[in-house]
């Protein structure tokens, strides 16, 4: 077994690792605050560990900093697989794809908390990646920070986030009625995300 101290730890390390890991018990530990339980398989903790010490993947706050927004093939591929299971650390270009559309710039430091915040959870799709960055633009257009949006604003917000500028005339009505008809603005998203102008970005 391992032979280390909390001390030889970073603290991002220490904070990922169980008490246990550093008692001794290899089998099973339980730790008891109020009601809640967390109990620790030696498998598990054995996962744990092996994950931490080897680092377990780049900071997703990282990669997106050092990303270049995507551009041509790779926002075809991503317009193709649009629908598919979207790791932030993996994919930090379209991830700065969508804040320099809907921003105007680069990410901010903070950019998978205020994700986090406006509803993308760790495992979504390339649309509910593109939904939160929606309703974050949603909220700075409406001033209100309450993850609510007209149809309309919501609509003006899709195509910032996905195409870099605003609604033409004809897409706006039709999409706007798609949206009142059916209640499925992700649905929307998702055709604008495969767009033929959404691929040709550059």
């Amino acid at each position: 077994m391992f032979s280390r101290s909390r001390a030889d730890l970073t603290v991002r390390q220490r904070h990922a690792l169980p008490d246990a890991f550093f008692s001794g018990n290899k089998a099973l530990a339980i730790r008891t605050q109020g009601q809640e339980r967390m109990r620790t398989t030696s498998f598990s903790l054995m996962l744990t560990v092996f994950a931490v010490l080897a680092g377990c993947g780049p900071d997703p706050a990282e990669a997106v900093a050092s990303a270049e927004a995507a551009k041509g093939d790779a926002l075809g591929q991503y317009a193709k697989d649009i629908a598919e299971t979207i790791d932030i650390a993996a994919n930090p270009d379209l991830v700065q794809r969508f804040c320099k559309n809907g921003f105007g710039a680069s990410c901010p430091a903070d950019i998978t908390v205020r994700l986090a915040e406006h509803g993308y959870a760790s495992g979504g799709t390339g649309v509910d990646l593109a939904h939160a960055f929606v309703v974050m633009l949603a909220d700075q257009k409406d001033g209100e920070p309450d993850l609510i949006a007209t149809d309309e604003v919501y609509l003006a917000s899709a195509y910032r986030v996905s195409l870099g500028r605003d609604p033409d005339e004809a897409g706006a009505v039709d999409n706007l009625r798609f949206i009142q008809d059916t209640g499925n603005r992700k649905q929307m998203l998702r055709s604008l995300l495969q767009s033929e102008e959404f691929k040709n970005q550059s």
